[in-house]
């Protein structure tokens, strides 16, 4: 029983690593287009977009700490780092969430209203 949930951890890791990697790579090319289109505008943005505009190439760094994590939890098999791992899987579901309400905050705010 104790193998099996061994063997579970470095899945449920894996999976999460490579979760964290499809999600930089969306996160850089989606929010990339997105500046392009924002850039063409020349508008003031709200502040939530610019903080997304001004933060997306970083948050690959999510994709190594948890193949660092992935490499750990496959030698050493730690509910710590199973725990950790979890909490930077929900981290990233939170900035998937502040990515969409930046993204189409501009877009969706009618006209003569200012900006949230």
């Amino acid at each position: 029983m104790n193998q099996v949930k061994n063997h579970f951890q470095v899945i449920a890791a894996t999976i999460a690593t490579l979760y964290f990697g499809l999600f930089a790579y969306a996160a850089f090319i989606f929010v990339e287009q997105f500046e392009r289109v924002f850039d063409s505008f020349e508008a003031q943005l709200p502040i939530q977009t610019s903080i997304l505009i001004g933060t997306y190439r970083y948050w690959g760094i999510l994709g190594f700490i948890s193949a660092f994590i992935l490499y750990k939890v496959s030698k050493v098999q730690s509910r710590k780092l199973m725990k950790l791992l979890g909490w930077l899987f929900l981290l990233s579901l939170l900035f998937v969430a502040f990515a969409l309400w930046a993204v189409f905050s501009p877009v969706l705010q009618g006209p003569g209203q200012p900006a949230t």
